[in-house]
Formats: structure tokens, C-alpha cells, sequence
């Protein structure tokens, strides 16, 4: 009966949506839109005190954190910012640089795509690429072509780094080692793009492979030279600081570099994976002086062949392309964004990447144009170019000035979406729109008030909003938090900044530490705390009543961060661990964050010593359960088995006793002396057997009948001993 009430509860709500997806489709056919109403917000500033002004070169957002950002300069720079403006350098190439070469200049950088996984291969790998003068000495593997005409003078060079959040976010020096050089003949050519593809999982073959962009000229006929993608395994094995994948295309050309993918690109500005279903790379270069999007798929020489699929040919520059997936901007969605600059104006073009246009055929695949930055947004003589958030959407990094934006979409043009689905009906009368904005009034209310209603007495919703692990990092400075089911960490707090620790037991605190007199921590507040928790344990879980323990953070820039450490609703516990181990966590917590907010009011932690306990019967065996209900269960078995007949009792002590017990050797009276437990022994185990027993029946385990029956049964068996 409950079934059926709630099949048809669901079956109302479904129709309810459906009317009001219906009624709102409506409502958007007579909505009208000139143009899409985009905007960008400026996230973080970083010119500022603490770096000087510079020529910024690339932004990556940290997966680890989605507040955080690298950011690279061309001067050999690797930086670390948050929403905050905080700047860390994680990284300076030019530190160590011998003087006799010329500086630095960083042109890629790329994170391993299991930068953030923790005790997997790649976790906190990145790679860099520089250009340096050539050095002959050095021995690590170089490509190079050879010829009178070629004079090789630079060198361009892939590095591989170790991040580590836990050591203040630097980058120990170290762990660099070098994976490839490449030895090209002037410093114009360089490694312009670093990237691994983002739609290849870790369960796949080709999980790993880093391509690199390597630009090239029409003059250099030579394969390396000409314009070329590389494909190789930056991982080391054995001897070998990098391996070559089996299936790249030129492994049985002999003129051909292994690590080739594809060549003869020219001038290659940037290369992108359009399609996540497919294996097609998107090329933006310039190739016989002109600006081409070309797809590729490797094997592909396009020295003496033009490239065939050809999404389209521009007229001026293209400064950067990018394939939208995120969602705050759902008309540009699964579209390929153009960012370049026409009359001093930067602006934003889309572009469908379904079509291909042959040589042979006039090009008609032009470009829809999306916004333009105006002047108060963007000044005119600024470099930018895209990168993207965590979950897809669009950031600007404006080079010139320092800064990054947000690109969000105030208004959201839906008329295509209306003219599909819902015949518009002009003859609608006054009153009956009147109607119509009513129902979809109630109709709203009433979801509204319906969402709300589960989301406030859900307790898996809680747990899903809420942090749910915490983690202290190996330096213990700074603690890690995960959300539900997540292996990498969400966000990383230094435990310096955490002015206040509460300990919520269902959402009401009990414990509170923070920088104020009276607010540390010791043995007795600990005791305290113990008692609370071990107290909300014995209530009844009926009715669907919530246990809920958690930790609220606060950090010095307002921030807080709770996490949900315990939840049980009912009979059902919500997350992993047990009750007693959620306790014990949540006093070391305390212990730790006293001694970091207000070590003057936090006392000295002591250990409690271990006693060995002999086991003197059952009652003491059971113990070693790890559950007091388990504990209590035991004795109950005892001590019914005393209320059992004489008879069956004694029939049961002899079954017992021919299937547990050893065979006894007969032995002297000396020898039984010597093996009897001393006295002391004896005395420990009935101490520590009674401590349990009393404390079993203070937290109600036991009642007054069951413990009276067990401790005759123990006292008994002290004097069978």
C-alpha cells in the first residue's frame, strides 16, 4: 500500500513539472532577445604588492583546489594564486642558470592528468617547456636533424616536476628531471603547446601520452622542423627517460622521427580535442600564409599535401580557440569559441565543428558572432587569451594587466528553445495569461516549498553538501577535505589560518576552541566530551531520529568549512565509521587544533598506559568485542545457560568439553603448582571484569537481574579456580 502511495505521489509530481515546463516554454515563446547579455567579472588580481608587474604567459587552474591557479610567465615563473590574491612561486627556472646562457624563456606547461589523485602514478606531476641556448654537454636524449644548412643554436627542453602541497606549495628542486631536448636552429621555434587528452581515462590505452606542439616554418624542409605534433610516454623506464608509443604512426620510416605524430603543420599556434567520442585533433595554424582550423588524426605530412578537413579558413588571426563545455552559458554549449581581434576591439566568435569543407568547394562555414568586449572591460592594446574553471567554464586571462576574469551570460536568450517544442498562440487573451501566471505561481510554490521539505530532513542530503573526511597532511600544517566519495581533496587549509574549532553534536555545539582565555582544551574538557557524545549513543535511534557529530572550521578570512564526520537517521548509518571511532577522531581534532589556535590554555596530552588483562572466563573474552552490545550479549548467553537444568547442563559441559577442550596429560602436584596462576593474576582479572560488568549496566546494556546473575557466575568461577 505504501508502494502504490508513492508511485502515485512521484506520477502527480511528474505531471506537475511537466505543466510547468509547458507553461514556462509558453511564456519564453513571446520572450525576445537582440543579443546575448555576456559579462565578465574579474576573480583575481595579480599585479599587485606581492608580484611586480610582468608579461603573464599561461593560466591552469589547480584540480586539486578549484580556488587555486598556476600561472606561468615567460620569464621562467611558476605561480599559485587563489580567489583571495594570494601569490606563492612554486617554481623558478632561472634560478641556478649558468651565466653563460641567455635567460630562460618559458613557453608550456601541462599537469599530469592524475595531478590530484592521491597513490596513483602522476599525482602531483607536471611538466614544463623551456628554451635555453644549446648546450653539447648535457646527455639527456635529444631530437635533432642534421644537415650543412642547419646551425642549431637553442635548445628546447620538457621538464618534470614534483608539486607538493604539503611542503608550504613549493616544488622541491630535487625531483626535476629532464625527459626531452630538442635541438631547433633559432629561438623563434619553440614548444608551444603541452597537452594530454582530457577524454582518455586511466583504464584506456593510450592513458598518458603527451603530445607537444612544436612550430615550424615553410623554409626548414626538414620533418622535425616542418611544423610538427609529438607523441611520447613521459614516464621513465629504466634508462630511458621517456618511451615512444607502439602504435605512432612513422615507427617503420627511417626519415621520420618516431616520436612524430604529425608534421608539416607550419606554423602550429594551439591544437585542441573536439569531440570526446573521437580520436580527430583540431589544429589552429598557419599554413601557405593561411589561417586554418584543420582537423588530423596523425599520419598526416602535409609538406607536399594540403590538409583536407578544413573547419575554417579566417581572414585575420585567431589568438585562441576553445571547446565549451561547461554550462553557464548553455547557447554556447558543445560549440567551439574563436577569441581574436578585429578594429582594436577584442571579440568572440563561435563556430560549429560538425562541418568539413573540401579544397575544391567555396568555404561557407563562417563563424556566429557572440559578444565584444568593450574598452571599460578590455583595453585595446591587452593580450589575452581562454582557459578554463574546473567544471568547464570560461576564464580571460588579460596578460597585460594581470588579470582573470569569469565569462557568466546574464540573460539567456531561450526562443530557439520555445519555437521547437510549443506553437506560440497569439490570440491569448488578457485573462487567460492572467491564468496562466497564476497556476505557474502555484505551481512554483509548490515545488519550492517541495524540495525544500526533502532537502531539509534528508540526511544523505546533508551529508552530500557537507565536507565528509578531513585529513592531515604529512608536514602537519595543513589539513586536506573531501567531499562524499571523493579521492582527491576539495579544498587545503593551512592550520594557521583556522582561528576557531566547534564540536556540533546535531548541529548544537559542545565544545568550542578558539584564541579567548578558556577556550583550550585538556583531560577534564576531554572527559567531558566523552561523556556528551557516549550519552547521545544510549538515546534510542526511533522515529527516524538524527545523530549527527560534526567539525566547524573557521578560517582567518571568514570562511567556514563543516564537515560531517558521524550521521545515522534511524536504523540506518549514513556514513562509514562507527560511533567509537568518530568519538576517538573528534578528541584528537580537538587536541591538535587546541595546540595550533591556544596552546597557553591547552594542557599536555598524556597517553593512557595499556594493561595486559588475563582472561579469567567468558565474561572477560567477550571483551574483546569491539561492541558493548556485543559485550552485552555475551554475558545475557552466561547467564541463561546457568538457568538451564542440572541434567543439561552437566550434558552440555561434557559436549563442550569433548569438542574445545585439549587432552590433559596427567601431571605431579608439583607441577600443577607451578602452573597455577598467581594469585595477583587473579585478583586483576575479577577487578577489570567487574569494571566492565558496572559499566555495562550504567550505560543501560545490562539490567538489574542480568547483572546480578553475572557477577555470581564470575565469583563462582574465582572459586572453582
Amino acid at each position: 500500500m505504501k508502494t502504490k502511495k508513492n508511485i502515485f505521489n512521484l506520477a502527480k509530481f511528474m505531471m506537475r513539472i511537466a505543466a510547468l515546463m509547458s507553461i514556462l516554454a509558453w511564456f519564453s515563446s513571446v520572450v525576445s532577445a537582440e543579443e546575448n547579455d555576456y559579462q565578465i567579472d574579474k576573480i583575481v588580481q595579480l599585479n599587485h604588492g606581492q608580484v611586480k608587474a610582468t608579461n603573464w604567459h599561461q593560466l591552469i587552474t589547480n584540480p586539486s583546489n578549484k580556488q587555486q591557479y598556476f600561472i606561468t610567465s615567460n620569464t621562467g615563473q611558476v605561480y599559485l594564486v587563489d580567489d583571495s590574491n594570494k601569490t606563492h612561486t612554486v617554481l623558478d627556472l632561472s634560478v641556478n642558470q649558468p651565466q653563460e646562457q641567455s635567460p630562460v624563456k618559458l613557453t608550456a606547461m601541462v599537469l599530469h592528468p592524475n595531478f590530484s589523485l592521491r597513490d596513483q602514478l602522476g599525482y602531483g606531476t607536471f611538466y614544463t617547456a623551456h628554451l635555453e641556448v644549446l648546450n653539447k654537454n648535457i646527455r639527456t636524449k635529444r631530437l635533432q636533424e642534421r644537415g650543412k644548412e642547419l646551425t642549431l643554436k637553442f635548445d628546447a627542453v620538457i621538464t618534470e616536476w614534483q608539486f607538493s602541497s604539503n611542503t608550504y606549495q613549493q616544488v622541491d628542486l630535487r625531483t626535476k628531471r629532464e625527459v626531452l631536448r630538442i635541438a631547433v636552429p633559432d629561438n623563434s621555434m619553440s614548444i608551444k603547446q603541452m597537452s594530454f587528452s582530457p577524454y582518455i581515462k586511466s583504464w584506456n590505452d593510450n592513458f598518458g601520452l603527451l603530445y607537444i606542439a612544436l612550430n615550424g616554418q615553410k623554409k626548414w624542409q626538414k620533418p622535425l622542423y616542418s611544423g610538427v605534433i609529438l607523441r611520447i610516454n613521459p614516464a621513465k623506464f629504466g634508462l630511458r627517460s621517456f618511451t615512444v608509443p607502439m602504435n605512432n604512426p612513422y615507427l617503420q620510416d627511417a626519415q621520420i622521427k618516431d616520436e612524430i605524430y604529425l608534421l608539416g603543420g607550419q606554423q602550429i599556434q594551439q591544437f585542441i580535442w573536439p569531440d570526446k567520442n573521437g580520436d580527430d585533433i583540431l589544429l589552429s595554424h598557419q599554413y601557405e600564409n593561411k589561417r586554418l582550423l584543420s582537423l588530423v588524426s596523425g599520419r598526416n605530412d602535409w609538406r607536399e599535401r594540403a590538409p583536407k578537413k578544413i573547419i575554417y579558413q579566417s581572414d585575420s588571426m585567431i589568438n585562441d580557440i576553445l571547446s565549451y563545455r561547461g554550462r553557464e552559458l548553455p547557447s554556447l554549449r558543445n560549440r567551439l569559441l574563436l577569441l581574436r581581434k578585429k578594429n582594436q576591439h577584442w571579440l568572440v566568435e563561435s563556430l560549429s565543428i560538425k562541418a568539413t569543407v573540401d579544397q575544391n568547394t567555396p568555404i561557407e562555414n563562417k563563424p556566429q558572432h557572440e559578444w565584444q568586449f568593450n574598452a571599460q572591460q578590455l583595453t585595446d592594446d591587452s593580450d589575452i587569451n581562454f582557459s578554463t574553471r574546473r567544471y568547464g567554464e570560461v576564464l580571460v586571462l588579460d596578460k597585460t594587466a594581470g588579470m582573470i576574469f569569469q565569462v557568466s551570460q546574464e540573460n539567456i536568450d531561450a526562443q530557439d528553445f520555445a519555437m521547437k517544442n510549443v506553437d506560440s498562440n497569439d490570440n491569448q487573451s488578457d485573462t487567460n495569461n492572467g491564468y496562466f501566471t497564476y497556476l505557474v505561481f502555484l505551481i512554483v510554490i509548490g515545488i519550492v516549498f517541495y524540495w525544500f521539505k526533502r532537502n531539509r530532513f534528508s540526511a544523505k542530503s546533508v551529508v552530500r553538501k557537507q565536507f565528509a573526511h578531513i585529513e592531515l597532511s604529512e608536514s602537519q600544517l595543513q589539513v586536506g577535505l573531501y567531499y562524499r566519495h571523493q579521492k582527491s581533496t576539495e579544498t587545503i587549509i593551512d592550520i594557521a589560518d583556522i582561528v576557531s574549532c566547534e564540536v556540533r553534536l546535531n548541529e548544537q555545539t559542545i565544545n568550542l576552541i578558539n584564541q579567548q582565555a578558556g577556550h583550550g582544551f585538556n583531560h577534564d574538557i576531554e572527559q567531558d566530551l566523552r561523556n556528551v557524545l557516549t550519552k547521545a549513543q544510549v538515546d534510542k535511534m526511533v522515529d527516524g531520529r538524527i545523530r549527527q557529530v560534526s567539525l566547524l572550521l573557521k578560517s582567518s578570512n571568514e570562511k567556514h568549512y563543516t564537515i560531517c564526520l558521524y550521521m545515522r537517521k534511524g536504523s540506518d548509518r549514513i556514513t562509514k565509521k562507527t560511533y567509537s571511532v568518530v568519538i576517538n577522531d573528534v578528541i584528537d581534532w580537538c587536541w591538535l587544533m587546541a595546540e595550533k589556535i591556544n596552546a597557553s590554555e591547552t594542557g599536555k596530552r598524556k597517553k593512557k598506559p595499556t594493561t595486559p588483562v588475563t582472561i579469567v572466563n567468558t565474561i572477560e573474552q567477550s571483551q574483546q568485542q569491539t561492541s558493548l552490545h556485543r559485550q552485552a550479549a555475551a554475558i545475557r548467553t552466561v547467564t541463561h545457560e546457568l538457568e538451564k537444568s542440572p541434567e543439561n547442563k552437566e550434558k552440555d559441559q561434557k559436549q563442550n568439553a569433548s569438542k574445545e577442550q585439549p587432552i590433559k596429560w596427567q601431571v605431579s602436584a608439583a607441577e600443577k603448582a607451578s602452573r597455577t596462576p598467581p594469585s595477583n593474576t587473579i585478583n586483576t582479572g575479577l577487578v577489570n571484569a567487574l569494571e566492565k560488568l558496572v559499566e555495562l549496566k550504567q550505560q543501560g546494556f545490562l539490567t538489574q537481574e542480568e547483572f546480578t546473575k553475572a557477577k555470581e557466575n564470575l565469583m563462582q568461577s574465582l572459586f572453582d579456580k
